[in-house]
């Protein structure tokens, strides 16, 4: 049977979900993992135990490294994390289990994060959720927020489990080494009408480069590297670079905190300026502990040997380590 929601999708219907969501509005997709194979047929394994286990649990998707099953139309509230996170939530079951980085982007796991990718994009569409993963304060919020004005997004399992401790949920998927930062880049691809990259290349290679505004700053990334674009080019939207050409604008929505650019790491990527500017320094290092040497030698001698033009010496030279260093992270502004 085909998908009523979703024709080109497989519907297969479990022995246990809810009608509606209790007048409840969605706002979250939530990412889960099976604890199970990653087998080329574990999709279609996992819906098919759904119809027959008898503890109640359901998903809205199983997606395994080549296709993805419905099993609850996304108006419906699939058993999944409890009350609040069943009424809120759209339920996506990752098959697999708690792996590495590195793991959930070789080549099994990446399919399954491109097909899961796709069909949290469609919820995102759907339902006008922002592509941005929520932190358990947010999931909370969305619950407890009146008239369904709480924050909305994507979230783990573990999210719910953490925001609703009241409701005595222990499951932690999809565990800390998820590549949230792959799979986020993922769905916006799909929103915006594109598609990833179908290989991992262990990470580097993760999908096309998109510009992105936060921190009322514009920024070209590409899931790995983010890097500044000079002011003048967006004048916010009045530049070269138009608010249709920007996620933020035209796309995401208000980004929120998971997306400030404050710091050497977020979800869209690592500051290339910075990381240059870090190994730089590195490099740099050891010239400045031998200057320092230089330093103390020239103090133990004391008066004995002219010391002024020596140190005027060492003062350039760290002028001059000091360039490089800024010239070294400079090369890759945008």
């Amino acid at each position: 049977m085909q998908s009523p929601e979703y024709p080109e999708l497989p519907f297969v219907q479990p022995a246990a979900y809810g009608t509606g969501r209790d007048g409840r509005r969605v706002m979250y997709s939530v990412i889960h993992y099976t604890a199970g194979a990653e087998r080329s047929t574990s999709a279609e394994d996992g819906a098919a135990y759904d119809q027959r286990r008898t503890d109640g649990t359901s998903c809205h998707f199983f997606h395994d490294s080549n296709s993805t099953v419905q099993c609850v139309l996304t108006s419906n509230r699939s058993n999944s994390a409890f009350s609040k996170g069943n009424r809120l939530g759209i339920h996506h079951e990752l098959c697999g289990t708690q792996q590495t980085r590195a793991q959930w982007l070789d080549e099994a796991s990446y399919g399954t994060l491109r097909q899961a990718a796709r069909w949290v994009a469609a919820d995102c569409k759907k339902y006008g959720l922002p592509v941005r993963r929520m932190t358990p304060a947010e999931v909370r919020a969305s619950w407890y927020t009146a008239n369904s004005a709480g924050p909305r997004g994507i979230c783990g399992h573990a999210d719910i489990t953490l925001a609703y401790p009241e409701d005595g949920g222990d499951h932690m998927d999809p565990g800390t080494e998820f590549p949230w930062d792959v799979f986020l880049l993922m769905v916006a691809a799909y929103v915006g009408g594109g598609t990833p990259s179908t290989t991992s290349a262990g990470g580097d290679d993760v999908g096309r480069q998109m510009l992105i505004k936060a921190d009322n700053k514009l920024w070209l990334v590409d899931g790995m590297w983010r890097r500044p674009v000079p002011d003048s080019w967006y004048s916010n939207g009045t530049g070269p670079i138009s608010d249709q050409q920007v996620h933020q604008a035209a796309l995401l929505g208000t980004m929120g905190a998971p997306y400030n650019t404050g710091g050497d790491l977020d979800v869209w990527g690592i500051d290339i300026e910075t990381r240059v500017a870090s190994r730089v320094s590195a490099a740099l290092a050891p010239i400045g502990d031998r200057l320092n040497h230089i330093d103390d030698l020239l103090t133990a001698a004391g008066g004995s040997v002219d010391n002024a033009p020596v140190l005027a010496a060492v003062a350039e030279l760290r002028a001059v380590l000091a360039a490089a260093a800024h010239a070294g992270a400079d090369q890759y502004d945008a």
